[in-house]
């Protein structure tokens, strides 16, 4: 009876414990990327459309322009103008993977986070990339584990 009660005991500070817990905090990281190498197949029609595929490879750095990592994805065209993207960037400490369709009109995507490994294994929340023309895109991780 003793050792069932001192169960119930612990068990209940530990469900206490766990209950009043607040989520973790969001955290921010900002990388830029350039594109280091890319592939374009026309797989549809003989003009760019549906069902072609790109497929690239960008160097990925902090704001200050140190080499931390790499990005590889690739593209699916859609009807046009959206494509659906799929990227995992390998970064210190572990990996992290987005996809989503988006407009290629638009200068800003915003890409939920679908997985990770290492530090980033758990994650949730969302890649935001933001096309800077010849400087590259701008990296905006924000997530939580």
């Amino acid at each position: 009876m003793k050792t069932t009660l001192l169960l119930l005991l612990a068990a209940s500070a530990v469900y206490a414990a766990t209950a009043t817990a607040q989520p973790s905090a969001w955290t921010v990281e900002r990388y830029v990327t350039v594109e280091s190498w890319h592939a374009f197949a026309d797989v549809g029609s003989k003009s760019a459309g549906p069902d072609d595929i790109y497929a690239s490879q960008q160097r990925l750095a902090t704001q200050s322009g140190r080499a931390i990592g790499i990005v590889n994805g690739y593209g699916v065209n859609l009807h046009p103008p959206y494509v659906f993207f799929h990227w995992t960037a390998s970064l210190p400490g572990g990996t992290l993977s987005a996809e989503s369709a988006i407009n290629l009109r638009q200068k800003t995507s915003v890409y939920p986070i679908e997985g990770g490994t290492g530090r980033y294994a758990g994650a949730r929340g969302t890649v935001t990339l933001v096309d800077e023309g010849s400087k590259g895109s701008l990296v905006i991780v924000r997530y939580r584990t």
